[in-house]
C-alpha cells in the first residue's frame, strides 16, 4: 500500500505482521528526517550474515486516503536495507509497516479486492469469518498449525503468522529433525537462494500431504526448509512460518487486541499450491524494476537444460513483452507447460524453449 514517513511523500509500503517494528530503507532516511538513536544486530530469517539495524525514535507514519489519512505519531522504527524485496518482487519497496499498525488497529486484508480496512480496536463489531486464536510475542502473531506427514502422522507446531512472507510456508530444519517420520527424504527438492532480513537463505523445498489451520485443511502444500537453523528458526519452540501463500485465500482480519485472526474464504481457497517449475531465480533491477534478469539457475533444472545462464534478461514469454516479475513467476509455476522465452544475452537476442517440470518429480 502507499504510505509516508515524516511527510516523506508517497512510498510503496509492505504491510507486514512478521515485522516487530516498522522499517525504512536507509536511502530515504535523510529525506524523511530520520536519525539513528541506537544500533542492534538483525535477527531476521536470513540471520547469519552480519547486518546492523539502526533504530530511530519519534517518527510519524501515515497512510490511507491522502485527503484524510490515518496516522500514528511518536513511533519507533528501524533503518535497514530492503532493496532485496524490490529485486525479488519486481516493484519498488520503500518501507515496511509492521506491528505499529497492528497494535493500534484491527486490520482486515482482502486479497481478492486488494484492499486493507482499518478499524478502531474499540469497535464491538465482530469481523466476518472463522476466528482462529493467535498469541502475540515480541509484537508478532503466532498460530498453531497441524501437519500430516507421509505416513499419516499428525504433528502440531507454533508458527509465525507472517503476511510479509510471499510463499505458503517455511519449516524449521530443527522441527523436521525432531519429527523424522513426518516427511520422506525423497520428497525434498532443491530451491534457489533468496534474500531476507539478515542475509541469504539457502533452502530446499518439500511437499506436505496436509496442513491444517483451524478448521481449514490444505493438501500438497509447498514449504521451504532453510539449510541453517538461524534467526527466528533457531528458537526450538518455533516450527516455522506461514505466509501470504495461505492468507491470499481469505479475507483475513488481524485482531491483536482480542488475540484472534478471522479467516473468511475467497475464490482462491482451493487453488493448488504451486512452486517454481523452471529452476530460474529471477531478479529485477531499479529504479523502475521493469527488467527481469536471471540471478541463478538450479543445476539439472529445465532452465539449465535449456541453456539459460545468470545475467540473461527475459524480454518476453510466448511473445508477450513487459511482463512484471510476479507475472513471470506465476507462469513459471505452471508445471507441464511449454513456453518460449525471448532472451537478451549481451548483444544477442535468443529464442529459448522451456518445458516446465514439477521439481518433485525428480527430487533427490
Amino acid at each position: 500500500m502507499q504510505g509516508q514517513v515524516n511527510q516523506s511523500g508517497p512510498l510503496n509500503v509492505v504491510l507486514d505482521t512478521g515485522s516487530s517494528f516498522s522499517i525504512v530503507d536507509p536511502s530515504l532516511a535523510q529525506t524523511a528526517g530520520l536519525t539513528s538513536s541506537q544500533s542492534v544486530e538483525a535477527a531476521g530469517m536470513g540471520k547469519g550474515a552480519s547486518q546492523t539495524v539502526h533504530l530511530f525514535e519519534d517518527s510519524e507514519l501515515q497512510w490511507g486516503n491522502p485527503t484524510n489519512p490515518l496516522q500514528l505519531l511518536h513511533q519507533k522504527g528501524a533503518m535497514l536495507p530492503i532493496h532485496y524485496i524490490s529485486e525479488q518482487v519486481g516493484k519498488r519497496t520503500d518501507a515496511i509497516f509492521g506491528s505499529n499498525l497492528f497494535l493500534n488497529y484491527t486490520i482486515a486484508v482482502d486479497y481478492q479486492q486488494q484492499r486493507a480496512t482499518f478499524t478502531s480496536t474499540d469497535s464491538e463489531t465482530r469481523p466476518s469469518g472463522t476466528a482462529i486464536p493467535i498469541e502475540i510475542f515480541g509484537n508478532v502473531p503466532f498460530v498453531e498449525v497441524t501437519i500430516q506427514g507421509d505416513d499419516g502422522e499428525k504433528v502440531s507446531g507454533r508458527f509465525v503468522a507472517d503476511s510479509g512472507t510471499a510463499g505458503a510456508m517455511i519449516l524449521s530444519k530443527k522441527f523436521l529433525e525432531a519429527h523424522p517420520r513426518l516427511i520422506d527424504k525423497t520428497h525434498f527438492a532443491n530451491a534457489p537462494t533468496v534474500t531476507a532480513i539478515g542475509g541469504e537463505i539457502h533452502a530446499q523445498r518439500i511437499q506436505i500431504q496436509e496442513v491444517g489451520v483451524g478448521p481449514f485443511v490444505f493438501s500438497k502444500v509447498i514449504a521451504n526448509v532453510p539449510d541453517a537453523s538461524v534467526g527466528i528458526l533457531s528458537n526450538d519452540s518455533i516450527a516455522g512460518t506461514i505466509g501470504a501463500g495461505f492468507f491470499r485465500r481469505f479475507t483475513i482480519t488481524w485482531d491483536y487486541a482480542r488475540k484472534q485472526m478471522f479467516l473468511a474464504p475467497n475464490n482462491a481457497l482451493k487453488d493448488p499450491f504451486e512452486t517454481d517449475s523452471s529452476g530460474l531465480h529471477l531478479v529485477s533491477s531499479g529504479p523502475s524494476y521493469e527488467t527481469s534478469v536471471v540471478g541463478s539457475v538450479l543445476p539439472g533444472s529445465p532452465a539449465a537444460l535449456a541453456g539459460l545462464s545468470p545475467g540473461d534478461q527475459i524480454i518476453a514469454i510466448d511473445g508477450t513483452k513487459g511482463l512484471p516479475l510476479w507475472e513471470m513467476a506465476k507462469i513459471f509455476g505452471e508445471a507441464g507447460r511449454s513456453v518460449e522465452l525471448t532472451v537478451q544475452r549481451k548483444s544477442n537476442v535468443l529464442q529459448v524453449k522451456l518445458l516446465l517440470r514439477n521439481p518433485f518429480q525428480n527430487a533427490n
